[in-house]
């Protein structure tokens, strides 16, 4: 169970904070909601305040990865196998529902195999498509917010500590 002070990932991978629980009437009676504030800017409005039904939000919220969580998956991005190679239309599909399971793992194997494809791609002087680009840009930023997090970080340092830590150039 949640409690407030927080820090949570919804569906989307966004990050926020349990601000507070609230008893609100959104047109199906009363409910008891968590009231949920961005830790990261990302596109919302100053002020915005994404609001949860207590009782859903096992499955709608995770908790951010602790520090240990965060060096053990750090620890395993260099063994983490890419994705076999499937037509664009497939990928889209196939990414959309390993992402949504929500497994961090799987989603550094999404975005090793984004990263591999966009090499391949730039070989060839092609550029990736626009939904590849947006979701390896996506889920780069939303990998980067939580290691951040986790490891008490800047944002801006997580490369250079995957780098310093693994050896490994990029991700």
């Amino acid at each position: 169970m949640f409690k407030i002070g927080d820090k949570i990932i919804d569906k989307n991978g966004k990050i926020f904070e349990i601000e507070s629980i609230s008893e609100k009437d959104f047109g199906g009676g009363a409910s008891k909601y968590f009231i949920l504030k961005p830790v990261f800017a990302y596109d919302f409005n100053q002020g915005y305040r994404c609001f949860v039904p207590i009782d859903k939000a096992d499955s709608i919220l995770r908790p951010v990865m602790n520090k240990d969580e965060a060096l053990e998956l750090i620890d395993s991005l260099s063994s983490l196998e890419s994705y076999p190679e499937v037509n664009p239309r497939e990928r889209k599909v196939y990414f959309q529902t390993v992402i949504s399971s929500g497994s961090r793992k799987d989603i550094c194997r999404v975005i090793k195999t984004l990263t591999k494809y966009k090499e391949a791609r730039k070989k060839n002087n092609k550029p990736l498509s626009d939904f590849d680009h947006r979701l390896l840009t996506n889920l780069l930023s939303l990998f980067n917010d939580e290691v951040s997090l986790a490891l008490g970080i800047p944002i801006e340092s997580v490369n250079g500590f995957i780098r310093d830590r693994t050896g490994a150039s990029g991700f």
